[in-house]
């Protein structure tokens, strides 16, 4: 075999590997810039959710004495409540329940739509010092990558009493609101 043959096959070579290295650096470009969007994406949601319970708060706020009978509670799964009429003549326990209830089901089914599989759980602590308002967000979230232990990070803020099934795949945020 001629020198210059086997100078021919070596050149061919070179350029095969040059085109793995080259694909294999597209791909991990194509894996880097897809966890990119998932990350933006989450991030997108949890900003939502910080704004809806931003209005829920100033929504208690608004109510103070509805506030401070409990009715700004939510067990976690709760369904947004019937819609009932708001009479301007009724006593004042009755219109701060009827204004918290228009309050949950707007706050639900904000959660609902905009969060996916979106749900919330809110328990309120009134007291003579301090009113207290404790928020959580569930939504499925897909997780992109577990590679900076996001996912562990995101359950961690799930309420207490959340089983292990609902735990799995879901993302959790916590919120005390001071009113």
């Amino acid at each position: 075999m001629s020198p210059r043959r086997a100078a021919r096959g070596s050149t061919l070579i070179e350029v095969l590997i040059a085109l793995l290295v080259a694909c294999v650096g597209l791909l991990a470009m194509a894996r880097l810039s897809a966890a990119a969007i998932g990350h933006q994406k989450s991030a997108q949601l949890r900003l939502l959710g910080q704004t809806l319970v931003q209005q829920y708060a100033e929504r208690a706020r608004l109510n103070v004495y509805g506030f401070d009978l409990g009715a700004y509670d939510l067990p976690l799964g709760a369904t947004a409540p019937a819609a009932a009429p708001l009479d301007p003549d009724a006593a004042d326990l009755a219109a701060a329940q009827a204004v918290a209830q228009a309050d949950q089901r707007e706050f639900l089914q904000a959660v609902a739509s905009a969060l996916p599989e979106g749900r919330a759980q809110a328990h309120s602590q009134p007291s003579a010092t301090a009113r207290d308002l404790d928020v959580w967000l569930l939504w499925r979230d897909t997780p992109v990558s577990d590679a900076q232990g996001l996912v562990p990070a995101a359950t961690r803020q799930c309420p207490q009493g959340l089983s292990d099934s609902d735990r799995r795949g879901a993302s959790c945020m916590h919120f005390r609101v001071g009113l």
